[in-house]
């Protein structure tokens, strides 16, 4: 039996819950624990009350082992759901939002069309979470249909007691999972690679439009917006894993074509998505969804006002407060971004030092300290600046749940790129082309004996390894994609077979304390299958979509900085993303509790993320080649100073195939001419000579050029970026079905307007009857001529059917027309006079 409710709240029964009693006598105790008692139960009173009251079915079970909750399960009325459908429709259409549906005509067409199972838990979760407020009611709240419970956001749940609750034994709250759907889901996603690749092989990189509109309609429209952007990249992923293959079967890399061929795909890719989503949001009625918005509870103005269009009463709050509210928190950013940066570096440094300097004891066991660091720190200093990141945005205090989101998701990022790509940028900017300088300087500023030990050791024999970035990039595309599989999908399914065991044995004593809290119930047999995977679902995980496109940006970042360096990184993100599709859907389906259906028109701030992330990756990609890249002409200054630092296994272009191995670098700067080689000419060069003159102006000329490289480079992005959103704008979307239903919704709007006011005439016809000239035609019978001697006796000048203009009618009407326009036409007579000479 599956009595198929819309939500499940658990409710802590524990009276001492978050605020526990000690150091007290046991007669005080008793005395606060029963005054506790008390106060729960009437907190529980009051909660059913505020549900019942807005029109909700209300029940309980006990809640999973271990917990000490009570589930109260929750149904909606048909009748208010009903309501609430025709309130959002009317909402919409009123705002301007653009959708496939026919424009209504009569009260009818917005309520009978029927209520999706993702609409219906949206409206439900609307009724559960907006504020109970007075005033007048907006069309866009679900208070204007009837009572509202005001209970928080599920993402807030459980709340801090120092925020004084209303509810503070509220404790979760999430819909359960339709199993059938689920199901069906995963066989039909399972079967899809096979079907599509019968019709075009390039269709089983995508989900199908029909697929995403049966997702949409079940977990609401900013799951099935992730998984369209999941296809759409997974898809576009094929031109840059062709496009590198191809390359790195040449041996080409760092090659100025590659480097383009990625910039100009990543900014295609962008453009395109840009459009794409666009027209999806049209298909699903969400494009201009933010004309929509309600107020985001937690939300705080200082007073209220009446808006002068609507006429609805809202909170006051102006945005330059929330502007200046976001500027004080970028001391708090810098301060964080400095010390990871501080943290990344020491822990690059001592990586460098243990594997490329040291050869003492126990170097096996060192090697593995600088990713115990990194996995020991840096996730600790993004997950408190994610806490603080929290903290500043409820500072903040957007109106807009959109913005909410968007601030946080900018600061989180801003933060990522640093740890994600730090490692990376040293080696490729820091470590190569400046290591064999900045490593004995720093091992000799190390104060024990040892480290003198290494300096000298360094000054020898140290060389920098020209490997490290290429075996950096490969750990971070292959080694970070495993792991994240198995964290997301492997990690999931183990606690969730394992996690209640393990909980029911570690919770014995709070489920004897539990149990004397709420009485022996026992399930009743036609009942408990369906109990079982509801306290099952109570104890799983919840699917984080904010996370996932983390991942994918971070992702798409590794592509677009440094795929010249290992030209096949794109193919492993293909591979990857297309396993993604499927074990996305399977954590949702099995691991994780069903997502709480939400509307989106947009990835949001995300999109902002891939183009910063194409800007960031055309200074690097540009920064790189010109470093790194083979040359076949003699060497500049700059050149000189990098010759040597790319040494090892290098290819010669001459020859196209021979392995060169080069003198190590230590050995060549202790003369004062480049090493009797038939080296490749490649960026690098020549080693300082003595004195050091040639070394700071090479370091100089390096830097400076590459400089202007970069930014260079960064021009020729903005302005093809600029031609190819131009383009694809005009070739993809206008004239497009979307393009074509956004439009509609507004013509058919003003056109609907004049068929109620009998205004849809010809301009001809709409001056006529405005000047009174066709008000008796109908009644009379009147034909044309007789329309005509009318209007003459009406307009003996025949001002008016001139155009005359300037002049209220009226007074036009009683003047004569001017000699200007009675006087002799010359134009006539000189054509009729040329005629006459012929």
């Amino acid at each position: 039996m599956d009595p198929r409710p819309d939500y499940v709240l658990a409710f802590k029964t524990d009276p001492n819950y978050n605020s526990p009693i000690r150091g007290l006598s046991s007669e005080k105790e008793s005395t606060i624990r029963a005054k506790r008692a008390d106060q729960v139960k009437s907190e529980w009173d009051r909660l059913v009350t505020t549900l019942k009251q807005a029109n909700l079915s209300v029940t309980s079970r006990k809640g999973a082992a271990g917990t000490g909750t009570v589930l109260i399960f929750v149904k909606a009325d048909e009748k208010r759901v009903r309501e609430e459908a025709t309130r959002e429709r009317m909402s919409d259409w009123l705002h301007g939002l653009a959708s496939p549906k026919a424009s209504p005509r009569e009260p009818r067409d917005f309520a009978t069309e029927p209520i999706e199972e993702a609409e219906r838990l949206r409206l439900v979760y609307s009724i559960l979470t907006s504020p109970r407020t007075l005033g007048t009611p907006s069309i866009r709240a679900s208070n204007a249909t009837g009572n509202t419970c005001g209970l928080p956001l599920a993402s807030q749940l459980p709340l801090p007691i120092t925020s004084k609750p209303e509810f503070p034994h509220l404790v979760d709250m999430f819909p359960p999972h339709d199993q059938e759907f689920n199901r069906v889901w995963l066989q039909r996603w399972t079967r899809l690679p096979l079907e599509r690749a019968q019709k075009n092989p390039l269709a089983v990189l995508e989900i199908p439009q029909h697929e995403l509109d049966d997702l949409k309609a079940h977990l609401g429209e900013k799951v099935a917006l992730y998984f369209a952007f999941l296809g759409f990249y997974a898809r576009s992923l094929a031109f840059p894993s062709a496009f590198g293959a191809f390359f790195w079967l040449l041996g080409l890399r760092f090659h100025p074509l590659l480097g383009l061929g990625f910039i100009g795909w990543s900014v295609i890719f962008v453009e395109t998505w840009r459009v794409r989503e666009r027209a999806i949001a049209v298909q699903w009625g969400t494009y201009r969804l933010d004309r929509v918005e309600v107020e985001r509870p937690g939300f705080k103005g200082d007073g209220f006002e009446v808006d002068p269009v609507t006429g609805v009463t809202k909170q006051r709050w102006s945005f330059g407060r929330t502007l200046t509210r976001g500027l004080a928190s970028l001391p708090a950013y810098a301060f964080f971004v400095g010390c990871l940066g501080v943290i990344i570096a020491a822990i690059y440094a001592v990586e460098t030092i243990v594997n490329e300097v040291y050869d003492g004891p126990f170097k096996r066991i060192l090697s593995l300290l600088p990713t115990v660091l990194f996995v020991s720190v840096v996730p600790q200093v993004n997950g408190l600046w994610a806490l603080t990141a929290g903290k500043l945005v409820e500072f903040e205090n957007h109106p807009h749940r959109a913005e909410y989101e968007a601030s946080y998701a900018i600061k989180t990022f801003a933060l990522n790129f640093v740890s994600a790509y730090g490692n990376l940028l040293l080696t490729s900017f820091i470590y190569i082309p400046f290591g064999h300088m900045l490593l004995p300087h720093l091992l000799s500023r190390l104060p024990s004996k040892h480290a003198s030990g290494l300096y000298a050791a360094a000054t020898r024999q140290f060389s920098t390894n020209s490997q490290k970035l290429h075996t950096q990039l490969l750990a971070y595309t292959l080694t970070n994609q495993i792991t994240g599989a198995f964290l997301e999908v492997g990690l999931p399914y183990l606690k969730n077979k394992f996690m209640p065991v393990i909980q029911e044995k570690l919770h014995q004593h709070e489920k004897q304390k539990s149990e004397e809290n709420v009485e022996k119930f026992d399930d009743a047999p036609e009942e408990k299958p369906f109990l079982d995977r509801i306290r099952q679902e109570q104890m799983m995980p919840v699917e984080d979509i904010f996370g996932e496109y983390a991942e994918m940006v971070t992702q798409f970042g590794y592509i677009v900085l440094f795929a010249v360096v290992w030209p096949v990184s794109p193919l492993w993100s293909l591979i990857n993303n297309v396993l993604e599709l499927r074990s996305d859907a399977f954590k949702i389906a099995t691991q994780m509790r069903r997502p709480i259906p939400h509307r989106a028109a947009s990835v949001g701030p995300w999109l902002d993320a891939l183009g910063f992330m194409t800007y960031v990756g055309t200074l690097t990609t540009s920064a790189l080649i010109w470093l790194y890249q083979e040359r076949e002409k003699a060497p500049g200054k700059s050149a000189q100073y990098l010759s040597h630092l790319m040494h090892k296994n290098v290819t010669l272009p001459a020859s196209g195939g021979a392995a060169f191995w080069a003198t190590r670098l230590s050995e060549a700067q202790s003369i004062n001419a480049p090493p009797p080689s038939d080296a490749p000419l490649l960026m690098g060069a020549l080693p300082p000579a003595e004195g050091g003159h040639d070394a700071f102006a090479a370091i100089k000329s390096l830097l400076v050029t590459a400089a202007l490289v970069a930014l260079a480079s960064s021009q020729a992005y903005l302005a093809a970026r600029g031609l190819a959103r131009w383009l694809i704008a005009r070739l993809e979307w206008d004239g497009s079905i979307a393009h074509q239903l956004s439009r509609r919704r507004d013509f058919e709007l003003k056109r609907a307007w004049l068929d109620e006011h009998d205004m849809r005439l010809s301009p001809k016809e709409m001056c006529r009857r405005a000047l009174g000239w066709a008000k008796k035609s109908a009644e009379e019978g009147m034909d044309e001529d007789e329309e005509k001697e009318k209007r003459q006796a009406s307009d003996p000048s025949g001002n008016l059917e001139r155009g005359y203009v300037g002049k209220p009618t009226d007074a036009a009407m009683s003047e004569p027309a001017s000699a200007f326009w009675r006087g002799e036409d010359v134009g006539t007579r000189l054509f009729h006079a040329a005629d006459k000479t012929e």
